[in-house]
């Protein structure tokens, strides 16, 4: 049912050397049975009520000459304009009367902002006029904003669903206030085996949210009211549009409740798990079994673990074995791989150890980039070079990959960072954001674009 490749970045490692690293890729493929089925959907959209979601973002508005409070902050009375309240309830209006669903996809609403409440629990997405009542609903609430209250009552309704590709999809504009809720919130998420996509408009916490989307094996992205242009980024009126992209992107997640167990040998120990391709998402070690999320049916999920491997004398030994196991919805079965072992060859001197795979090196070199934006935004405020310097080396990986999305939005920030001394909110909204987005499939062969002192330098081998 599942196809499974495992590569280590190097056939062999030096031996009586002390401290050094293993990054193994593991490739993911369904056969092509499991690969042409079609999983139902279950989603449960969090849709941010508090009062800024009556902000005119999109149209031509034109002024009324009054003002009016809510939440207590004053906003300019306009008429003809689009709130982001309107758009989201666009939105969904236009999903759910796409006629893209049947009645094996069901949908859920909850609302929150000072309070939450489930306004339609999960429904067959063919029962129209009752979603498209829940949906109209938005609009009778206002207040602050309280995620984990919504993301409480989204887990409860998802949680207890099984053989079904399930999804939580958040849209909010604001800063939590119940921060420390919803991270142990994502956790439960994450051991429930299902995702999280958030999109961020405004002055939400950006770090929240992609802890959120990164925990739970989703993804997250940065919407702006203007034309969007970096990585990630997109325009709040294209918000149908992703929608329909992640309804879509769930129906092709054709193996979904992945977990991962490991077992090491003594000396060795797993430092990391990371889904490099088709998007960046760093998994928690808390506990075993790992959830690492889902795969598509039409391409190769990959994911990067990374070891730690103490001095060995020469010999060839097992260091570590990997078991998977997962749900196959569309055929209702639950699946288990066979104990994979990852063996290593440890020989004497450097030379035959010299030589690594590209391929691998390519994923660690994305998913270093998010690590050193991640720093970079970290001290810009106090340290304006050294953030530049971070970016740099960032945006020359990105050239060497081939990410020309990533590659502007660096681009844009080094020369904010120039001219200004510092990052605007938004700029670093769309690095950080745009970092943990749509990653570059590698090649088997990368000669050209990475040298191994590059490799070496960026990834501590």
């Amino acid at each position: 049912m599942l196809n499974i490749t495992l590569t280590p970045h190097r056939e062999f490692l030096p031996a009586d050397s002390p401290a050094q690293k293993l990054f193994i890729m593991l490739k993911l493929r369904p056969t092509k049975e499991v690969a042409n089925t079609r999983p139902s959907t279950t989603f449960a959209f969090l849709i941010d009520t508090s009062g800024s979601m009556y902000e005119v973002v999109a149209g031509e508005p034109q002024p009324t000459g009054q003002t009016f409070r809510v939440d207590d902050r004053d906003y300019m009375g306009v008429t003809g304009g689009e709130t982001k309240i309107d758009i989201v309830i666009k939105s969904l209006q236009e999903l759910i009367w796409s006629g893209k669903l049947n009645e094996s996809d069901r949908i859920s609403l909850v609302q929150f902002d000072d309070q939450a409440s489930t306004l339609v629990g999960l429904t067959p997405a063919t029962e129209i006029s009752q979603l498209q009542s829940a949906v109209d609903g938005l609009r009778n609430f206002s207040g602050g904003t309280c995620m984990g209250k919504g993301m409480s009552l989204a887990l409860s309704l998802l949680s207890n669903q099984n053989m079904t590709s399930r999804r939580a999809l958040i849209f909010t504009d604001g800063e939590a206030f119940d921060e420390v809720e919803c991270r142990e919130l994502a956790q439960k998420f994450a051991q429930n085996g299902i995702p999280i996509t958030a999109l961020g408009v405004g002055d939400y916490n950006e770090d929240l949210l992609l802890y959120l989307s990164d925990k739970t094996g989703g993804c997250a992205f940065h919407i702006v009211p203007e034309n969007a242009t970096g990585a990630n980024q997109v325009s709040i009126t294209d918000l149908p549009k992703i929608i329909f992209e992640q309804v879509k992107e769930a129906q092709k997640e054709v193996i979904n409740n992945l977990t991962l167990n490991v077992r090491t040998v003594e000396g060795v120990k797993l430092n990391r798990v990371t889904r490099v391709y088709p998007n960046l998402a760093e998994f928690s070690l808390t506990q075993q079994p790992y959830p690492i999320g889902a795969a598509l049916g039409d391409d190769d999920t990959i994911f990067i673990l990374e070891f730690d491997v103490d001095s060995r004398a020469t010999s060839r030994v097992r260091i570590a074995q990997l078991g998977l196991t997962y749900d196959v919805p569309g055929q209702k079965r639950r699946g288990e791989l066979t104990p994979q072992n990852v063996v290593v060859q440890f020989i004497v001197g450097q030379n035959g150890a010299a030589q690594v795979d590209q391929e691998v090196m390519g994923y660690v070199q994305q998913r270093n980039i998010a690590q050193l934006v991640g720093d970079a935004t970290k001290v810009a405020d106090s340290n304006p070079q050294e953030a530049e310097r971070l970016l740099e080396t960032a945006r020359r990986l990105t050239v060497k990959i081939g990410n020309k999305a990533m590659e502007e939005s660096l681009n844009d920030a080094q020369d904010e960072l120039r001219k200004t001394r510092k990052l605007s909110a938004g700029t670093r909204k769309t690095v950080k954001m745009g970092s943990k987005g749509k990653t570059v499939k590698m090649d088997d062969d990368l000669n050209d674009r990475l040298s191994d002192e590059q490799i070496r330098a960026i990834s501590g081998t």
